[in-house]
């Protein structure tokens, strides 16, 4: 039986690898229907991994249970009942620009060579700190390739794993050189997503820019997972993988490699090919990428989970993440809802990253959770994308759109919440 100061609550897993929960207290009472709704949906999700300590591992976006760590995703549950407004799970930060690779698709290239300095590691430390108080039990580090900031083993060692996990998105080169996975490992890295684009080696590195690069991130995952790092693929779903089964023939390399799970996303206008609404899945490929997914995630014999975007953020999901569970912060300090959206709503050399978010989550247009994701939503697009006018400096800050809103005569159109699609 583990205890948590929070609610004087005790959790247990039973014998079946259920999870069993108890509010104590004088507010026991009230809070209890609040646990068990919470224990509820973690039971009827897949194990993918038990730690050494028996602790039960769901996905790699969440922290093992009962743990610490992971008891404060129902905190933040709580506070939001209580305070009536939402706080970030998860905090998107990207610690540096620098990359090995040159992506035909980086979604990340509109912020590269823009004027400003990276932020400081004490800049990094601050905004890693303000996001655990808001109540964050997830922080990812992204880039670039994260693993080119020099100080990546110091900030994931800032994360106070008590409170919160860590993960890194990574192409995966330099996992395997050194012995610096283990290094990762002993800062305290719980998990980390290999971007893999195709099935096909060639196809691959020609994507990324870099010979060689498929192999390394084969090679890197391997070496994570043999320092006791947690690994994931993610890729993403094109019409071409879909129909060719080279899409599913990459899940099913990743059970035979050992990884613990693929996240799939989709196809996403943004970075590079911000206006590219012609790469979007259609509504019929979305169903088929959900019906892979669940095939092989809802399959008890299959050791990995399976995580579509295509689901989770569609209204049979959680839907939209930005700006109601998550944000994303560039390497020189500018908030935006998630990295594929390119409106920044402050800096955190400006002003602190609570009051960023406080400042996101009470615009009339971010203030109430979209249930499809907004950078494929058309109504979004229409009122917030298209008036963006090309050539422009990034980045793009909410009170430019709304300026170029009111040029255009979007003003008229209402708040869009996800329900006007």
């Amino acid at each position: 039986m583990e205890s948590y100061d929070f609610l004087h609550l005790e959790m247990d897993i039973t014998p079946d690898d259920k999870l069993v929960a108890k509010a104590g207290g004088q507010l026991g009472p009230h809070v209890q229907p609040f646990v068990d709704q919470f224990t509820n949906v973690l039971n009827s999700l897949k194990i993918i991994h038990k730690t050494a300590d028996g602790k039960l591992v769901y996905n790699l976006y969440n922290p093992p249970q009962p743990t610490p760590a992971g008891m404060r995703a129902l905190e933040r549950k709580v506070r939001e009942i209580i305070f009536k407004q939402v706080w970030p799970a998860t905090s998107n930060i990207s610690v540096t620009w620098k990359c090995q690779c040159n992506c035909e698709h980086c979604s990340a290239a509109s912020f590269v060579n823009k004027p400003g300095e990276e932020l400081t590691v004490d800049e990094l430390k601050t905004v890693v700190d303000g996001s655990i108080q808001l109540g964050s039990n997830l922080v990812i580090y992204t880039g670039g390739e994260p693993t080119m900031r020099p100080e990546i083993l110091e900030l994931i060692n800032h994360v106070p794993k008590d409170k919160a996990m860590c993960m890194i998105f990574t192409n995966g080169i330099k996992l395997s050189k050194d012995g610096f996975a283990q290094q990762l490992a002993d800062a305290g890295l719980n998990t980390l997503n290999v971007s893999v684009d195709h099935l096909d080696p060639a196809i691959h590195d020609k994507l990324r820019g870099v010979k060689g690069l498929y192999q390394k991130a084969f090679d890197g995952a391997r070496a994570a997972r043999e320092a006791g790092i947690l690994t994931g693929v993610s890729t993403y779903a094109t019409p071409e993988t879909l129909k060719d089964g080279s899409l599913e023939k990459l899940i099913n390399k990743a059970i035979d490699e050992g990884f613990h799970e693929v996240t799939i996303f989709d196809c996403i206008p943004s970075g590079k090919f911000l206006k590219r609404t012609d790469l979007m899945l259609s509504d019929a490929d979305k169903k088929e990428v959900i019906k892979l997914s669940r095939k092989y995630h809802d399959d008890p014999n299959c050791p990995i989970g399976v995580i579509a975007q295509a689901l989770v953020n569609s209204p049979m999901g959680a839907g939209c993440f930005g700006s109601y569970s998550q944000y994303y912060m560039t390497a020189r300090g500018d908030v935006n809802p998630c990295d594929f959206n390119p409106i920044t709503f402050g800096n955190v050399r400006e002003m602190p990253i609570q009051m960023i978010w406080q400042k996101m989550i009470t615009h009339p247009d971010f203030c109430e959770r979209h249930m499809t994701c907004r950078m494929q939503t058309q109504s979004y697009r229409e009122r917030f994308i298209d008036v963006i006018p090309e050539p422009i400096e990034w980045p793009v800050t909410i009170e430019q759109v709304e300026r170029w809103r009111a040029e255009a005569g979007k003003d008229a159109d209402c708040a869009c919440t996800g329900k006007c699609e």
